[in-house]
């Protein structure tokens, strides 16, 4: 039995339903030959979603192929080569993912493949947003950056690794039919055992503080406390030389206990928090009852398309969107 072959998509001599089905479970791409073909082509595909979590099979024989991602990913993705290699670069960076390696792709990027003949690959689909909200519930704390990870993901560490034989080990089960893993498909267990691996395996920039959180350390005082201060009132006048002196320190000395402690400054500490609570309200709001504008204003962002666009940029959609989806 193929590599989720009860969850086929497609399999095909055609080369551009191969492009247009791809691009249906993850990016707009052109896909190019990239030297003419010795033998007859066949592309597959399948895919399956465990909750947040979506886990697409790709494999090309015949030919190799040369991928240009024409928009940007907005979501995680792992590529795992199960036969095969793919030279990734995305900017300066460049990965070959095979046997030793993965390649670990974040939202914004912009990324060109060269996939060998014969390759097979499998993606590892996260959703922004899900991911997001589970390393803010690891941490106890609205998340105060987008998550970046380190694009090369080493299979031969030990940590890595064990995330990737997790992976495996998912495959298998979803390839048995009643299995334990299809029957929650619909549920949580898979795919928080996945994000969870993810974000303590592959260096990132919360790493630190989540290597902080294992080993039982709490954050330094002063950074605790205008931690609580913002949490308490994040609507109130909360400038960086106000915080300061809440805590007898000078600002320049609080935005370097902050960068070192959490990766970020006290004004963006500030804006996460405000954009947390907005959206929470916009989430369960009465769409009739109140306006985007008027929930801008009261979590303390006086510039509503500034507000708009950091809001965007946070959680993939327009905060007018999620007002309307509430109900």
């Amino acid at each position: 039995m193929g590599v989720l072959e009860r969850f086929a998509v497609l399999s095909s001599p055609d080369l551009d339903e191969f492009r247009h089905s791809v691009s249906q479970f993850l990016t707009p791409h052109r896909l190019t030959p990239l030297a003419p073909s010795r033998s007859s082509v066949r592309t597959d595909l399948s895919k399956v979603s465990v909750g947040p979590v979506s886990l697409v099979y790709c494999r090309n024989r015949g030919v190799e192929l040369g991928v240009h991602l024409t928009e940007q990913v907005d979501y995680y993705d792992v590529n795992l080569s199960l036969h095969g290699h793919n030279r990734v670069v995305f900017g300066r960076d460049e990965v070959v993912v095979d046997q030793d390696r993965a390649a670990v792709i974040s939202p914004r990027m912009r990324v060109d493949m060269r996939l060998s003949d014969d390759y097979r690959q499998l993606h590892v689909r996260v959703e922004r947003q899900a991911l997001t909200e589970h390393l803010e519930a690891m941490l106890g704390r609205p998340a105060a950056a987008v998550i970046r990870f380190e694009p090369e993901m080493d299979l031969t560490g030990r940590a890595a690794g064990s995330w990737a034989r997790t992976v495996r080990l998912l495959l298998q089960e979803l390839d048995e039919p009643e299995s334990l893993a299809e029957r929650s498909l619909g549920t949580a267990p898979w795919a928080n055992l996945l994000m969870t691996g993810l974000l303590l395996a592959q260096p990132n920039n919360y790493s630190p503080q989540l290597e902080r959180l294992a080993s039982g350390l709490r954050q330094p005082t002063p950074v605790r406390r205008v931690m609580e201060l913002i949490e308490r009132d994040p609507s109130g006048d909360l400038s960086v030389e106000r915080l300061a002196r809440a805590v007898r320190m000078t600002p320049r000395s609080l935005q370097r206990h902050f960068r070192s402690s959490l990766g970020v400054s006290p004004h963006e500490y500030v804006q996460q928090v405000r954009l947390a609570r907005a959206h929470e309200e916009l989430r369960v709001a009465e769409p009739r009852s109140v306006t985007v504008t008027e929930v801008a204003l009261r979590w303390g962002f006086t510039h509503v398309p500034r507000f708009a666009g950091l809001y965007r940029k946070r959680y993939g959609t327009n905060p007018s969107q999620t007002l309307r989806d509430a109900f």
